[in-house]
């Protein structure tokens, strides 16, 4: 009995113990976030970008990305244009930690309206990931009817028929097969029956993506 009470009390002091480094990393993990977005540690490292809009955001996901109906205004004092076209790098170079890290923002005005995002990540933590895990947003967008199916989508919600009349496919059954698809990977949604949208922070993150192959 005394051997099988030992075995019980290592188990359990064994579980507190894996408790108490998970409760640990997640620490250290909010740490680095501070450190790249230069705020106390948070549970992500999304930065929710200040109002600088003469409108109320609206449609915002958590926090993260936000959609005005009004062009950003910028209320700060007059300041004279980035003296050098690397400003972006060297701002973030000054705030990042020696390993550094990988920070986009989007201030944009599409068809669709104003969009307004930034996400950052320390280095340690992407090279950490297990990227297989990203396989699916990715191969989501590898085929080039679902690009032209999030181009349209950039201008308005659309609905099925319109998505088959505009890009002249020959039936609403491809429409579904490329639309299942991006849904999966997050791309897309129907927030009415019949009718698809791209959720605002994706609206940002498929600019940054495009914008990156762009340079590549």
């Amino acid at each position: 009995m005394g051997e099988k009470k030992r075995e019980r009390t290592i188990t359990k002091l064994s579980e507190q113990l894996e408790q108490m480094e998970a409760r640990l990393a997640a620490v250290e993990q909010r740490l680095d976030e501070a450190a790249i977005t230069g705020t106390a540690p948070s549970d992500a490292i999304t930065l929710k970008v200040p109002s600088v809009s003469s409108a109320p955001a609206a449609g915002a996901i958590d926090g993260e990305a936000r959609k005005t109906n009004e062009p950003a205004v910028d209320t700060t004092p007059d300041k004279e244009p980035p003296s050098s076209p690397l400003w972006a790098l060297k701002t973030l170079k000054a705030q990042l930690p020696d390993r550094g890290g990988v920070v986009y923002a989007v201030a944009a005005t599409v068809e669709r309206g104003r969009f307004e995002y930034q996400w950052g990540r320390p280095t340690d933590h992407l090279l950490a990931q297990d990227w297989s895990e990203l396989a699916d947003p990715l191969n989501a967008l590898g085929h080039p009817l679902r690009l032209a199916i999030l181009r349209l989508l950039l201008e308005e919600d659309r609905t099925v028929a319109q998505l088959v009349d505009l890009l002249h496919l020959g039936s609403t059954g491809i429409a579904y097969h490329h639309l299942s698809a991006l849904q999966a990977g997050g791309w897309v949604t129907s927030p009415q029956r019949g009718t698809w949208s791209i959720p605002p922070a994706r609206t940002c993150s498929l600019l940054t993506i495009i914008t990156a192959l762009e340079a590549s």
